[in-house]
């Protein structure tokens, strides 16, 4: 009797249909939705361009965005700026995930269009990627939504994968995410792309294929040749590359004056971006604009502002202001301590500057208590050792007045 395997006895009792394998390079379906055929020596691709024509270019350049968030020093036209977004098989860098829909919105003619390439099977990646590759080149610089940490890693690798040099666009990259991350940290609660066009583009999608479905509808594609879900995948990357143009000027607006903003956090947040780019008075014309309008801050917007005057050497502004953060700063130490040195090194008013030392190492022993940690005081009893030794005390009501203060805040 022959042995015969395990594989060939189950085929004698099932053999499966064999099923034909889907032609998905028909030209029919693709030419309807927009797409066109082109050679190069990889190959065949698929290419189409849509024009958007719901978005108004109004910001001619990206100067303020590129050169105070990114601390870019070169000018860059909006013109210059292609921006990426990719359709991938799915959310890891591994050498198994491929983009399959490339995106790149850029301005023709002062209009926006998207250019996207569509790969219907993985054999013609080499050919997608030889044309993008010349079609990059003439851009400077690339705007994308979180694609520092995927988008351009990914299509990075996969030119290197082919031996391909990946374009230079990797120095004038912008990522809206940690853009809008430090416009917006406050306003919203989470900084996924449909948070952002919702809280701050101001509407909110419908009848959109959902991002997390984009890799499983490809993979049905690829398994049944089915092209109905591809508009979908489609209209969804063409729709978030005209948020990122959306993004970029609304960016770009909050940086060319206070009434151009929205919200107080969006306010304090563009002027601590100034203050990080050492122009401490466009700063300081953010806030004290907003405080003219009517708007309020909380005590460290305050205190932030107090130190943007006491640097720029407006001594009496930056003490109202530590003045009316500290009487609703019940155990915030720093407009007092800020006070302390104000009416001593300022005003020559000893008496005051005691005051104000003596509530700031109150505040500080109390907060080292409810943290569980050493106070702080130090520096504060030099203070009122030398403020004290001016104003004439003897050494024992020094220590007397000090331990009684002690006392009080055990007892409280």
């Amino acid at each position: 009797m022959s042995r015969i395997s395990i594989g060939q006895r189950l085929s004698l009792i099932y053999k499966p249909p064999r099923r034909e394998k889907p032609n998905v390079h028909q030209y029919g379906p693709w030419q309807d939705m927009g797409f066109t055929s082109h050679q190069n020596k990889a190959g065949s691709f698929l290419v189409r361009e849509v024009p958007v024509q719901e978005i108004n270019v109004e910001c001619p350049t990206t100067e303020f965005v590129w050169k105070v968030i990114e601390k870019k020093p070169k000018e860059l036209e909006l013109a210059k700026v292609c921006f990426l977004d990719l359709e991938t098989t799915g959310l890891n860098l591994g050498a198994g995930a491929f983009a399959f829909t490339v995106g790149i919105g850029y301005l023709h003619s002062g209009k926006p269009v998207v250019r996207q390439y569509f790969l219907r099977d993985h054999r013609e990646e080499l050919a997608v990627l030889r044309d993008l590759q010349e079609f990059l080149e003439q851009f400077d610089g690339m705007a994308t939504y979180n694609g520092k940490c995927f988008d351009w890693p990914l299509l990075s690798d996969r030119f290197l994968l082919h031996r391909l040099t990946p374009p230079d666009l990797e120095e004038l990259h912008l990522d809206l995410l940690h853009a809008a991350r430090r416009v917006w940290k406050g306003v919203l609660p989470s900084f996924s792309l449909r948070e952002v066009e919702r809280g701050i583009l101001g509407f909110e999608r419908t009848n959109d294929l959902p991002g997390y479905l984009v890799p499983a509808a490809y993979v049905n594609f690829l398994r049944t040749g089915a092209v109905d879900e591809i508009p979908s995948i489609l209209e969804h990357n063409c729709r978030d590359i005209a948020s990122l143009i959306e993004l970029i000027q609304r960016l770009e607006r909050v940086f060319l004056g206070v009434d151009r903003c929205s919200w107080r956090d969006e306010v304090v947040n563009v002027a601590k971006i100034w203050a990080d780019r050492r122009d401490p008075v466009r700063a300081i014309d953010y806030l004290e604009k907003y405080l003219d309008s009517g708007g309020s801050l909380t005590v460290p917007d305050l205190c932030f502002l107090a130190r943007l005057h006491k640097g720029q050497g407006n001594y009496d502004r930056a003490a109202e202001l530590w003045n009316e953060a500290a009487a609703t700063a019940s155990l915030n130490a720093e407009p007092w301590l800020e006070l302390a040195k104000y009416y001593e090194h300022r005003q020559r008013d000893y008496s005051s500057a005691r005051e104000c030392a003596l509530k700031a190492m109150e505040i500080e022993t109390r907060m080292a208590r409810l943290c569980g940690r050493t106070p702080k005081t130090q520096d504060l009893a030099r203070r009122l050792a030398r403020l004290e030794a001016k104003l004439g005390f003897d050494i024992k009501r020094r220590s007397l007045v000090i331990r009684r203060r002690v006392t009080q805040i055990d007892a409280d």
